[in-house]
């Protein structure tokens, strides 16, 4: 059933219009709003929510069970209208800050959102370094995409390395761009989080935030032209390519485990 009428209620109600720089484009098929909940396993959990908007997945989390509701708005002008809308649940609480900015509070176990396109990466660099035990994420399609994209792939890129590292990810459905209003030019998708506990060393972030500015390259010509950045003669930086065995090999074809060892040559050359 879609929620249409009731944002329209709701827009009318309290003078509210979305702005597009704030990427306002709510999610209103309530089956959808369902699933994605469910996908949270809420029941006796804290959650936080990024982005309540009009409170439709906030409801569906209160409803589904969860011990407590954190929903963090960056707009004002939504607080009254989600202190008003969601008033008759005793297990919401909201917090009117920014969550790249904001403290996040104890105890949080389940982290859900429908993220704004425009602060996509933002918030999933923010929810590398939280502790949670899941996370349930409705992104812009191709940004799934990327994330989930295998070496080698047209979509594999520096976020496919560092998503992969950080979660173990899981796609749960594609969201057409049809069940928001207003509907934005792309579809979504929602994929699931846990956190693997890894994380890049700072040498392999130095070198995969380099690599990947030259990733149709060859290995040997992205380290010689990256050299700079990587305080390395371009000499030294075609030496360890042609050491690590993968001097031919294309930037976008190398894994996790080739870009440790590469950091590894790296470490010991510099």
């Amino acid at each position: 059933m879609t929620l249409l009428p009731e944002l329209k209620r709701i827009s009318e109600q309290y003078g509210f219009l979305q702005k597009r720089k704030l990427s306002q484009n709510f999610l209103v098929e309530e089956r959808v709003l369902k699933r994605e909940a469910s996908y949270c396993e809420p029941e006796g959990k804290t959650v936080l929510e990024i982005g309540p908007g009009f409170g439709f997945l906030t409801r569906e989390l209160a409803l589904a069970g969860a011990k407590k509701v954190f929903a963090i708005e960056k707009d004002y002008r939504l607080i009254p209208v989600l202190e008003d809308e969601l008033s008759s649940f005793r297990n919401v609480e909201l917090i009117n800050e920014d969550f790249l900015e904001a403290e996040i509070p104890k105890g949080v176990e389940v982290v859900a959102s429908n993220v704004p396109y425009s602060i996509s990466s933002p918030v999933l660099f923010k929810l590398a370094e939280m502790s949670f035990s899941r996370a349930v994420l409705c992104l812009q399609r191709e940004f799934v995409l990327r994330m989930l994209a295998k070496p080698g792939g047209h979509d594999y890129s520096r976020l496919s390395i560092s998503s992969q590292t950080a979660f173990n990810l899981e796609l749960m459905e594609r969201v057409p761009r049809g069940v928001f209003y207003p509907p934005p030019k792309v579809d979504s998708s929602i994929i699931r989080l846990a956190p693997s506990g890894e994380k890049l060393s700072p040498v392999e972030e130095k070198l995969l935030l380099n690599l990947f500015q030259h990733k149709k390259k060859t290995v040997r010509a992205a380290l010689s032209d990256s050299s700079e950045p990587l305080a390395i003669s371009k000499e030294k930086a075609r030496a360890i390519a042609d050491s690590s065995g993968f001097s031919k090999r294309r930037v976008f074809s190398l894994s996790r485990g080739d870009l440790s060892l590469l950091a590894s040559f790296l470490s010991a050359n510099q």
